[in-house]
């Protein structure tokens, strides 16, 4: 990932749109936002698909494999209940198979591990990432010769239990302090549970996490250098992100938007790694901070791979993204001045400096809306949002909050009428406080 930096462009104000797994991946496939594609949470995976959340949606892969692209995935889909991706979407597939032994078993790092190959049951053993390196590795090297590829390479090593990385790295991890890790935080929102709360004693659980990401790029050094050694890497757009950021004890939680309830916003959830290398259209070892997020990766593969939408289906997708390489080869070109999240009822905007979260119905009467001086608080521990002298700035925010989504969002499938919307998993943060504000009633 450091080579990828120094060889590429590193962007220091990724976000995603929506801070949790599904809807996130859904936004980067769709180009769209939560409140335009439907899909608010985590979507439950109980080996059937009850519920084609996808329907009307034109996937980026789809778009590529039309455009004439050999498109693959391997590793972790999670916008289906029966864990498959859609027909046609993938002319090769690797992921979990959901229906064995339930969504857990994705997420066991070592051991036995229940896949699908194209639809086809494959049970492995062992570290799971060294198994999906070695499959995405054999995909593109079979891939037909006449067609250019996409690959999603999606490993799961970052995600809870934090246990069974490979020994060689959490060996190396356990001997260290975690400086970088803040230490006797606090937040007032209540953790959704006990695994939401940072252990007593975290070197274990840190040393297991940072692990997972030395494993993964390991593996990713090895596609890297398959590439490289097949003559491809430097015609090969590359791009390393996240769904999603993580605390791990950021605020004394471990875990995402949904560690809390009600959600929370923190900027360690919505920020994400972003990296992207292709020598001769994307500068080298330069630091942008643009905006950037998971629909603007949609326009810019796109853009990358020569393909025009047409009005209409431009129109159809109606997409808040733009490609980042027109910025990236001319600074003149103007780009978006905030950043935009969302997570079921609860929305947020930041400027760089000045940061909004706006809460909406069900709502918990402790807890409302949420401004932020990033500079003088870069914490988020101070509420300003009924502070008299800030009151310019939260309306300021309020306008350009509620303008973006007016413009984009389909109000069918808006977070503001989240509880019209079809339940994802049935344990949302919206569903569990509406639940507990009826008991008080």
């Amino acid at each position: 990932m450091d080579l990828l930096a120094e060889e590429g462009t590193f962007f220091t104000n990724a976000s995603s749109p929506s801070p949790v797994c599904s809807p996130a991946r859904a936004s980067l496939l769709t180009g769209r936002l939560p409140s335009q594609h439907g899909i608010h949470d985590f979507l439950s995976e109980t080996g059937a698909d009850e519920r084609n959340w996808l329907a009307d949606e034109l996937l980026l892969p789809e778009i590529l494999h039309d455009s004439g692209y050999f498109t693959s995935l391997v590793g972790k889909w999670h916008l289906s209940g029966s864990g498959v991706p859609l027909a046609g979407v993938f002319d090769r597939w690797l992921s979990y198979d959901v229906a064995v032994e339930g969504w857990r078993n994705q997420y066991l790092h070592t051991g036995r591990v229940h896949l699908l190959d194209d639809g086809q049951p494959l049970t492995i053993e062992g570290s799971q990432t060294a198994e999906l390196g070695r499959r995405a590795i054999e995909i593109i090297e079979d891939r037909p010769a006449d067609q250019p590829f996409f690959l999603l390479f999606a490993p799961t090593d970052t995600h809870a239990p934090f246990e069974g990385h490979p020994e060689v790295w959490v060996e190396r991890y356990r001997r260290l302090d975690f400086v970088d890790i803040p230490r006797g935080e606090s937040s007032p929102l209540p953790p959704f549970g006990a695994a939401s709360l940072l252990p007593d004693d975290p070197t274990e659980m840190l040393a297991q996490y940072y692990a997972a990401v030395s494993a993964q790029d390991e593996w990713l050094g090895e596609i890297l250098a398959m590439l490289d050694t097949a003559g491809d890497l430097d015609n090969t757009l590359v791009i390393v992100t996240s769904d999603h950021g993580h605390m791990n004890g950021h605020h004394g939680l471990v875990g995402k938007a949904n560690a809390t309830l009600p959600q929370n916003l923190y900027d360690e959830v919505v920020r994400v790694p972003l990296v992207m290398r292709w020598p001769g259209e994307i500068p080298a070892g330069e630091r942008s901070d643009l905006f950037v997020d998971h629909m603007d990766l949609f326009m810019t593969v796109l853009d990358a791979a020569g393909v025009d939408l047409d009005s209409p289906t431009l129109h159809r997708i109606s997409s808040p993204g733009r490609s980042v390489i027109p910025v990236l080869r001319d600074a003149s070109v103007e780009w978006r001045r905030f950043r935009f999240a969302e997570h079921g009822n609860a929305r947020m905007v930041a400027d760089g400096r000045w940061k909004m979260v706006r809460r909406y119905p069900p709502l918990d009467p402790r807890f409302g809306d949420e401004l932020y001086d990033l500079e003088t608080d870069p914490r988020e521990t101070t509420n300003l949002a009924e502070a008299s002298a800030s009151a310019e700035e939260y309306s300021r925010l309020s306008e350009i909050l509620d303008s973006y989504f007016a413009r984009f969002e389909d109000p069918e499938k808006s977070g503001m009428r989240i509880m019209e919307q079809p339940p994802a998993n049935g344990r949302e943060p919206w569903t569990r406080l509406a639940e507990s504000l009826s008991a008080l009633e």
